[in-house]
C-alpha cells in the first residue's frame, strides 16, 4: 500500500476503492488477519439506517480502540441500559443554550490561546498547529467539566502531557505484531495513565468535597442549567442517596466512572477541535479570497478590532450564531478531514441481514462501517466535490444525512455543539490579526487520487494519520506572522 503516506487513515482507502471500482453504497472488505469482515457503507440513507442505537449496537472494536486510554465503560463505546444512563445525566451540559451561555468562558481561553500564537509570531519559530490548539481544548474542557482554570497553554500540564503520550503512542501498541514491542508502547501507555487518572480523580473528589460541604445544597440541587459537567453527574449520585434515605457517598466504584468519562472528554474533545482548526489554516494559507471573506464577515458580524470582539462576546454570546461562512469555512474542513468514524454491529440483537436496493446482504459477524469521507467526497452527494467552497452549505445543495462528521443520530457525538463553537470562537479570535503558512511542505507532482488534489499543494499533509484518531501528519508544522 504505497498510494499513500504510511499510516494513512482507512476512510481514505474505502474512497480510492469505491471510485476507482464503482462500487455500490454497501460493500464488504475482509483484511484478515488484522481484524474481522467489515461491512463497508456510504451510502447515506443505509448509514442513517445502522446508526439507530435500539437496532445495532457500538461494535466491540470500538472498546478495543479507546478504552485502554479512556477506561471501560465511556459513553461513545458502552451500550444499553449504562449508555442511557450516561446520556441522560450528561447530554443537559451539551444542549445548545448551555453550550452558548458557555460562550465567554471559551472566548477567554480563545483569547489566551491568542497571546500564545502572539508570541509565535514575534519570534518566526517554527511550531506544532496540533499541540497548541490541544492545550487550548485541553484548558476548554476542564473550564466546562470542573470550572477550573488549568492554563495547560502558557503553564504547561503534566496531565496534558500524559494524555499527548497515550493517544500518541496507543495505535503503535494496538498494531504492533511483536509482543516485546508491544510491551513496549503498552507500558508507556500505562506509566502515562498513572499521571492522567490520578489527576481527574482528585477534581473529582474536589467538587465532590464543595457540593456536599454547600450549605444550601438541598435547595440547590434542582439547578441543572450553567453547572459543570461533574457537577451534574455528582448532583445525580446525591439526590439517589438522598430518595433512598441513606448518606451520599462517592465511592471508587462511581469515581472510576465519572473519571471514564471525563476522560473521554478530554480524549474526543481535544482531538476534533485541535486537527480542524490547523486544517483550516492549512487551506486558508492558499486560499486568501476565503480568509479575505472570513475576515470580512467577522468584522461585519461583530466589530474590527479583537479585544472589541471579545468584549462582545462577554456580552452578545449568541452573535456567535450569526456567522455564517465561517460555519461554511469550518463544515467544509470537516468534510475534507473526518476524525473518526462509528463501528456497528449485530451481536447481541436478532438482525441476521439487511436488504439493499432489492438485495439481501448477510450482516452476522460483520463490522458495520459507515464511512463519512467516502460520501463528502461523492458527486452525487458534494457536487465538485474536490473544490473547498463554503458557500455550498448556504445553498442547501447536499442531503443532510451525506454529511456525518460528527455522525448522525441519537449517539452522534455529545459534543459537536460545543465544538463548533469553539472553533468559529478560535477563527474569530484569530484569523484577522494572524497569517499561517505550513512549514516543510512536499507537494506531489501529480495527485495520488482522482478524488481530491490538495496534495498538489500540501503533499503528504493532505493525508490524515490514523493514530487514535485520524490527525494532522507530524503534528502540522506551521510558522505564524502578525496581518499586517
Amino acid at each position: 500500500m504505497t498510494l499513500f503516506p504510511d499510516n494513512s487513515q482507512f476512510q481514505i482507502w474505502v474512497t480510492t476503492w469505491q471510485r476507482k471500482y464503482n462500487l455500490p453504497g454497501l460493500f464488504y472488505v475482509d483484511l484478515w488477519p488484522l481484524g474481522p469482515t467489515q461491512l463497508v457503507v456510504t451510502d447515506p440513507d443505509l448509514a442513517q439506517h445502522f446508526v439507530s442505537p435500539n437496532m445495532y449496537p457500538k461494535h466491540w472494536f470500538e472498546a478495543r480502540a479507546l478504552d485502554p486510554v479512556v477506561g471501560e465503560g465511556g459513553m461513545i463505546t458502552s451500550n444499553g441500559a449504562h449508555w442511557k444512563y450516561l446520556h441522560k445525566a450528561i447530554a443537559p451540559a451539551f444542549s445548545v443554550t448551555n453550550v452558548r451561555a458557555l460562550t465567554p468562558k471559551v472566548a477567554e481561553q480563545a483569547m489566551r490561546f491568542h497571546s500564545v500564537v502572539e508570541k509565535l509570531a514575534k519570534s518566526g519559530e517554527v511550531f506544532k498547529m496540533e499541540g497548541i490548539m490541544t492545550a487550548l481544548a485541553f484548558d476548554v474542557v476542564l473550564k466546562i467539566a470542573f470550572d477550573i482554570d488549568l492554563d495547560a497553554q502558557t503553564k504547561g500540564s503534566e496531565a496534558l502531557d500524559a494524555l499527548k503520550a497515550m493517544t500518541g503512542v496507543f495505535h503503535k501498541e494496538r498494531d504492533a505484531t511483536n509482543p516485546f514491542t508491544r510491551y513496549k508502547w503498552r507500558s508507556v501507555r500505562l506509566k502515562n495513565r498513572a499521571i492522567l487518572d490520578p489527576f481527574v480523580r482528585k477534581l473529582i473528589n474536589d467538587r465532590w468535597v464543595a457540593i456536599t460541604a454547600a450549605r444550601d445544597s438541598t435547595t440547590e440541587l434542582g439547578r441543572r442549567s450553567g453547572l459543570p459537567i461533574v457537577d451534574l453527574l455528582l448532583r445525580d449520585r446525591i439526590e439517589e442517596a438522598r430518595g433512598e434515605g441513606v448518606p451520599p457517598t462517592l465511592d471508587a466504584k462511581f469515581t472510576e466512572v465519572i473519571t471514564t468519562q471525563i476522560k473521554t472528554m478530554l480524549a474526543a474533545g481535544t482531538g476534533t477541535t485541535a486537527s480542524t482548526i490547523g486544517f483550516i489554516y492549512m487551506i486558508l494559507s492558499e486560499n486568501p479570497d476565503i480568509l479575505e471573506r472570513l475576515r470580512d464577515e467577522h468584522d461585519r458580524v461583530f466589530t474590527p478590532g479583537t479585544n472589541a470582539t471579545y468584549a462582545m462576546l462577554q456580552e452578545t454570546p449568541h452573535k456567535i450564531s450569526e456567522l455564517d461562512y465561517t460555519t461554511g469555512v469550518i463544515k467544509e474542513a470537516l468534510r475534507f478531514f473526518v476524525v473518526a468514524q462509528t463501528v456497528r454491529t449485530t451481536e447481541g440483537t436478532s438482525i441476521t441481514s439487511v436488504t439493499y436496493n432489492g438485495r439481501e446482504y448477510p450482516l452476522k459477524g460483520q463490522m458495520i462501517l459507515p464511512t463519512p469521507h467516502t460520501m463528502h467526497m461523492d458527486p452525487k452527494y458534494f457536487p465538485n466535490p474536490k473544490k473547498f467552497d463554503p458557500d455550498r452549505w448556504s445553498r442547501n445543495e447536499s442531503p443532510a444525512n451525506a454529511f456525518r462528521p460528527f455522525e448522525r443520530g441519537q449517539r452522534a457525538c455529545i459534543g459537536q455543539t460545543l465544538a463548533m463553537d469553539e472553533m468559529r470562537i478560535v477563527l474569530l479570535l484569530t484569523a484577522r490579526d494572524f497569517d499561517f503558512k505550513c512549514e516543510g511542505l512536499k507537494p506531489y507532482a501529480k495527485p495520488a487520487v482522482d478524488w481530491q488534489d490538495l496534495d498538489l499543494v500540501f503533499g503528504d499533509m493532505a493525508y490524515q494519520d490514523n493514530m487514535f484518531e485520524a490527525r494532522p501528519r507530524n503534528g502540522m508544522p506551521m510558522r505564524v506572522k502578525r496581518h499586517m
